[in-house]
């Protein structure tokens, strides 16, 4: 029996952490069962009391399947939350034997599996345990790989992922304080063994960071740092919004044009943020390595020729840089009458009417008729290194269709409409 001691946190302390729920019918927790998530279902439980309002609270608990404790783990948890009068459910990952990257795949399981339930259900936001601990192991984890200032950020206390609000309100509590917190209530947690396993970087950082004690580096001052970057990026941020709209112009046929004189003028760090973005929109949101920007920036400015990075190609002109798809790697899709599909995660794609039933969706740089087609059309004049990574309609291996234009070849209408980055980002 844990002894019973003062709990440590004032009515206005717990107020003040969960001031954001007050607005919210339906919340979600991330519970596996660990102290933080088991302090967090408690302050819940504390705040709901204070307040004196009702808030239907689902506690979310994911069965990874990968210790032969889970199932009985899995229904502790489910008594802990039922005692406290909220809806359990456990959410089982469904896979086959791991043998690598095991924690990086549970966290994305993890999420998916949670996300899925909070968009059938209907769930305002979700919670999750991340304390302050977490983000001083996460800043470690990103200082050691060279993270620039985005990385450095860590764990943001608020996020939006895929139209679900994560918050993480525990992040200015300490572990420790967990404790005390579930040792004042005589309340009990799991262990995770895979806590104690130094074969993850995570818990390697955990075991060891107290040696940075010695170095008068504490976990405070830590926390100081990453919330005065956080700040910084915000700045950095906002400053690459409003050049991003002076100086780039994105074409509704997918390629982007930047004004090649002012662009040679900004600051690096902010040449590399406007590339970063002008690549997402153009790949269709494929992740770029900081190291891989430097890079292309530093040869693109001292080299003024063409780059290729990240499924994209950098085209170097007089007056302006212009960035297009690249050729390689773009998938074929079969197209039915009546479907509209996303084609390359960059333009939604309709087949509106058709003479046939079914096309294969392919970049028109496939075509072997291409010239022929493009003929008095508003396609004619434009370089091939626009026109390459458009999509176009196939009957077998000739092209017959063109996008969002009269088709001399067949008389189905292919309607074709780039996605914006605004609109990709809720796909």
């Amino acid at each position: 029996m844990l002894k019973i001691k003062p709990f440590p946190l004032s009515d206005s302390k717990i107020l003040d952490i969960f001031s954001f729920l007050s607005n919210k019918k339906r919340i979600a927790l991330a519970v596996s069962g660990g102290r933080d998530s088991c302090a967090l279902m408690l302050l819940i439980s504390k705040w709901l009391s204070i307040k004196k309002i009702n808030i239907e609270v689902h506690v979310l608990t994911v069965n990874h399947k990968l210790r032969k404790d889970s199932d009985s783990e899995c229904q502790q948890v489910s008594e802990i939350a039922n005692a406290y009068g909220f809806n359990h459910q456990i959410l089982v990952w469904e896979h086959k034997e791991i043998k690598a990257s095991i924690q990086e795949k549970a966290r994305e399981a993890r999420y998916k599996l949670m996300l899925e339930y909070i968009e059938e259900n209907m769930i305002d936001a979700l919670l999750t345990g991340h304390t302050l601990d977490d983000q001083v192991e996460t800043f470690i984890m990103r200082l050691s790989t060279g993270s620039g200032l985005d990385g450095l950020r860590c764990i943001q206390e608020v996020r939006d992922i895929d139209g679900v609000l994560l918050y993480r309100p525990l992040l200015s509590i300490t572990r420790n304080m967990t404790t005390e917190i579930l040792k004042s209530s005589n309340r009990e947690w799991i262990d995770d063994p895979y806590n104690q396993d130094q074969k993850f970087e995570r818990i390697k950082i955990r075991k060891n960071i107290h040696h940075l004690e010695n170095l008068n580096i504490s976990s405070e001052n830590i926390s100081k740092s990453i919330n005065r970057l956080a700040r910084s990026q915000q700045a950095i941020q906002h400053t690459m919004n409003y050049l991003f709209h002076e100086l780039v112009e994105i074409n509704y046929l997918g390629y982007i044009t930047i004004k090649k004189h002012k662009f040679d003028q900004c600051p690096e760090d902010l040449a590399i943020r406007i590339i970063e973005r002008c690549l997402r929109i153009v790949n269709g949101e494929k992740r770029v390595s900081l190291s891989s920007l430097e890079k292309v920036y530093i040869d693109l400015i001292r080299t003024k020729k063409s780059k290729t990075i990240n499924g994209c190609v950098i085209k170097v002109l007089k007056y302006k840089y212009i960035i297009t798809r690249e050729i390689r790697d773009i998938r074929f899709i079969d197209l039915k009458l009546g479907d509209e599909i996303i084609w390359d995660n960059r333009f939604n794609i309709n087949l509106k009417s058709g003479a046939h039933s079914d096309f294969t969706i392919k970049n028109l740089g496939r075509s072997n008729n291409l010239g022929e087609s493009l003929k008095n059309t508003y396609f004619e004049n434009l370089p091939s290194y626009i026109i390459d990574s458009l999509p176009g309609g196939f009957i077998k291996d000739k092209l017959v269709l063109l996008p969002n234009i009269h088709n001399i070849y067949s008389s189905s209408n292919l309607i074709v409409k780039f996605i914006s980055f605004e609109e990709r980002t809720k796909i």
